[in-house]
This record gives C-alpha cells, structure tokens and sequence, in this order.
C-alpha cells in the first residue's frame, strides 16, 4: 500500500497534475492538459474557468490510471495568481477569468491613485500599485460592468474556484490573498480602509485560511464520476509563487531561491514584510502565515529566450526538429562559444515591460553595442547574461535592504536545465547556486508538501527540507565576477539612459497605430 497526494497546479498554461508519494519523498505520476488564454483586446487576458475544470478532470483521470485511486490520501493545489474571477452563491462563474498578465484597469490604477500615493498603498500591502493585481481588476469591472460587480457573491483566484466546486467551500488562502493587493500585509487581514476608501466591498472577498486548511471532503458526486472510491479530503494549497518556494525546500528564513522559467524572480524567507523604499520587491505571506516571501520578479526570461528561439535562432530551431536535443541546449552551445560579457553586446530583457526593479510598462528589449564583428554565438551568450543580469539588479535590491540571501540559491524552473546558465548567475549573484532535482514540477511539488504537512505526515516544513535535493552546485569564479560586477553596473546605465526614450517610443507608437 503506498501514500499518495494527488497535486494539481492550476497554472498559465495549463493544469500540471503529480503524484507525490509522501514516502519515498518522490513524484511517481505527472500529467499535463493545456488549457487557452484569449485576448479579446489590446492588454486583456482572459481565460475560462469551465477549461480549468475540465483540465483537473482530465488529468485526475489520467493519473488514477497510475496509482490505486483509494491509496490517494489527499488532494493539493497550487496555482496561477492575481486572477478576477467573480463567482455567484453556487460557485458558477459569472464571466471569463481575468487573469494575472491582464494589463486593462490602467485607468483604474490612477483613480486609486487620486486617494493613496503609491508608496502609501505599497507600505499597507506590501505591493506596489499595478494593473496587474486583483484590486485594479475588481475596480475595473465595477467600473465597466456593474451589472456583473453587483451579481458576484466573491471574487476568487483559480485554485480556489477548483476547490469550491469539490467541497462547496468558498475561501482563499494567505499566500493568495497577500497577492490581490488587498491585504493589509502586517496585519493578515483585508485592507478595509483602502477598500472602503475606493469602493471595493469587503464582502466580495473569501475568508482567508492558512494554506494548509483541509477545508472539506470531495463531492461524492465528482469523486465518483472522477473514479474515487472515497471522498478524499481537500488541502486548500497554496498560489504557485509560495508553492515554488515549499517545493524549493526554502523553509528557513533568509533561505533563498531563483525561478527561472517564462518569467523569472528571487525570492527569500522573512520575519517581516520586506517594505523597498524604492518599491523595487513585493510581498507574499508564506505557507507559515507569520512568515514572508519579499520577492522580486522580472517579466520576461524564458520568454524573451523564447522570442529569440522562434526568431533568431532558427537554425538551432530547425536542427532540434532532426537530431533528438532540445533547441535551448543547442543555443547554450553556441554561447558557450562566446566569451564572458558576449564581447562588449548588451542585451536588455524588458520584452513585455518590466517589473523589478524598474516597475516599468514602457520599457522595452535592446540590443546594446552590436557591430559587424559580433557572431550569433555573441547573441546568443548575450540574452543568456542580459536576463541574469537583471536578476543581479534584483539581488541588490535584497542587499540594500540589509537581507542575508543565504547560499546555495536554489535554481528551479525549466531555465534550470541549461548547462550554461546556472553558472552566469552564479557568477552575477557572486553566491553558488544549487540546481534541484525537481525544475518545472517545482509548484506542484511545494502543493504535495503543502499537504503532507497539513496531514501531519511531516512534523514540519523543516522535515520536508530535502525532498527536492541538489542535482549540481556552481560556485563563482573571481575573475567572472569581477567582469559581471562592472557590467552590472553598466547594465543599469543603459536601462536608465534609454528610460524616457522608451517613453517616447511608446507615445509614437500610440499616435501612429491604427
């Protein structure tokens, strides 16, 4: 007989579901079904809750086919964050999810802006004011479609929708609700006086229950058409960018990890909220609600490689189609021919704007200083840097504020395959960097623990602590940093003296666009 957790990551780009075995500390069973984002309009991003369940059926079903469906002691969820999903009493959803890289409420943004300075809003919740958070979305849709705004009984993130429909619960957990922009950080409650202020009603928002909560059992009706023989229970979970850092087995505090995956950020373990006075970081409350994950995350990583893959690197593209090896391994190859600080090519990673540290939607990418003796190998070792660089800007920003960022730095997220990558950051962080064995399933992993820890399987987190063990560690090398170090600081010159030209860019583009 063997004990499993069944985990479900209700992410971007679809549902990744695992089997973690609480015993052997092992994911035996992954499935993945995808799911669409629709984009109606310029800067909207929506998606359909109806896809998020059939995803979680779908893929529940696949893995019951793996294990015994009566060994399943549990289920778990992670999931994407700062979505705006308003519900009614019965949990059915009233319109398409708003989800997290939906940029419309910028109206919205500055009418809070008319009661709060930003960094009165910030130093309340913990994160700056953004079209990217809940409280921007839930304004917007007041604003925009009142009808709908009056109708919602709650406002929920993505894995809280899934739960409702097992359990018929309604809740969200910390790690969520410090994300929507609308928790008082400090004090783990909603944020009454800036919602009141704006006109948000506090009773659309969940009760808040640490991620651990097992908050019902499953639906006899569900559980049987899913294959259960039982009613497993339901652990609430946790919002992926807190379940990355549980299945990074980052427990104690000043403990430290990188994702690097479409996105990409680093992030600690703290006492207290975090408050930047440039804003640069933000805020989660962790799995431990009287603990905190500052974080500073950068828009574009894997993204912008991807750009590059799909555009530039056509020829690694297209080789990858013949021979068996992925197209990014064949791009590393070619940066590793390269020298370090790509011979003097800067590249600057702000394909989609940029969060941390500059908090920008004007930014864009650039290529600096390319001549005609610059090779593809030089593009190459330069998007690989560029990115690492600006989580260099980010770890300074952790500096300044007089954070220990504990070594080995953990490196998860799919970026963490590179053979090359590691070791640039390594060198840009001037701290060794420890390469876990689970990458991409990281999130779903932290949901497993997440669950194991609520079933009292593990005494504590700390137990949990080398469920995610180190494939490789880098150790800097002296005269690498010394280069990073003087090109970080030029990295950031250019970012600063492009900064009002990428405004302007942004206004011709405007005034010429159909």
């Amino acid at each position: 007989m063997g004990r499993y957790i069944l985990v479900h990551d209700i992410g971007t780009t679809g549902d990744k579901a695992v089997i973690f075995d609480v015993d052997r500390h092992d994911i035996v069973a992954s499935a993945t079904v995808e799911y669409p984002t629709h984009y109606p309009h310029t800067l909207w991003a929506e998606q359909k809750p109806e896809d998020w369940w059939s995803a979680f059926a779908e893929s529940t079903k696949m893995l019951l086919k793996v294990v015994n469906p009566s060994e399943i002691e549990a289920i778990s969820f992670s999931g994407q964050m700062m979505a705006c999903l308003p519900v009614d009493r019965d949990g059915n959803a009233l319109r398409n999810a708003i989800i997290w890289m939906d940029q419309r409420s910028i109206n919205e943004v500055e009418f809070i802006r008319t009661t709060f300075t930003d960094y009165e809003f910030y130093s309340v919740t913990g994160n700056r004011l953004s079209p990217t958070y809940p409280i921007a979305k839930i304004l917007w849709l007041k604003r925009n479609d009142p009808n709908t705004y009056n109708r919602t009984y709650l406002f929920l993130q993505p894995k809280d929708y899934i739960v409702a429909r097992l359990t018929g619960t309604f809740q969200t957990d910390f790690s969520d609700a410090s994300l929507t922009a609308m928790l008082d950080i400090f004090k783990r409650t909603w944020a009454l006086n800036i919602l009141n202020e704006i006109g948000i009603d506090s009773d659309k928002l969940p009760p808040i229950k640490p991620s651990t909560a097992i908050v019902g059992e499953m639906n006899s009706d569900v559980a049987h058409s899913l294959g259960f023989p039982h009613r497993p229970p339901i652990v609430l979970g946790c919002g992926d960018g807190v379940c990355t850092a549980v299945g990074a087995c980052v427990t104690d505090v000043y403990d430290s990890y990188t994702y690097l995956g479409a996105s990409a950020w680093l992030s600690l373990i703290s006492n207290n909220p975090l408050i930047d006075k440039s804003m640069r970081l933000f805020n989660m409350v962790y799995i431990d609600p009287y603990l905190y994950t500052p974080v500073g995350t950068m828009q574009t990583a894997g993204a912008a490689l991807r750009w590059f893959r799909d555009n530039v690197f056509l020829l690694e593209k297209f080789a990858s189609s013949i021979v068996d090896i992925s197209p990014y391994e064949l791009i590393d190859r070619e940066a590793e021919k390269s020298s370090v600080g790509a011979n003097g090519l800067i590249f600057l990673p702000y394909l989609m704007g940029e969060r941390a540290p500059w908090w920008s939607s004007y930014a864009r990418g650039v290529l600096l200083g390319l001549t005609l003796s610059h090779s593809h190998s030089d593009v190459a070792r330069a998007v690989l840097e560029g990115i690492a660089l600006n989580l260099g800007l980010i770890m300074v920003s952790f500096l300044e504020n007089d954070v220990d960022v504990k070594e080995p730095v953990a490196l998860v997220g799919g970026g963490a395959k590179s053979s090359l990558w590691p070791k640039i950051i390594s060198n840009v962080y001037n701290r060794r960097v420890a390469v876990l064995r689970y990458r991409e399933e990281v999130a779903a992993l932290g949901a497993g623990i997440t669950a194991a820890y609520a079933l009292k399987i593990y005494s504590s987190l700390r137990e949990a602590k080398n469920v995610n063990k180190p494939l490789q560690i880098y150790s800097p090398t002296e005269s690498e940093v010394t280069i990073y170090k003087k090109l970080l600081e030029i990295f950031k010159r250019s970012y600063l003296a492009l900064e009002e030209v990428f405004r302007e860019i942004d206004t011709l583009y405007k005034s010429t666009s159909p």
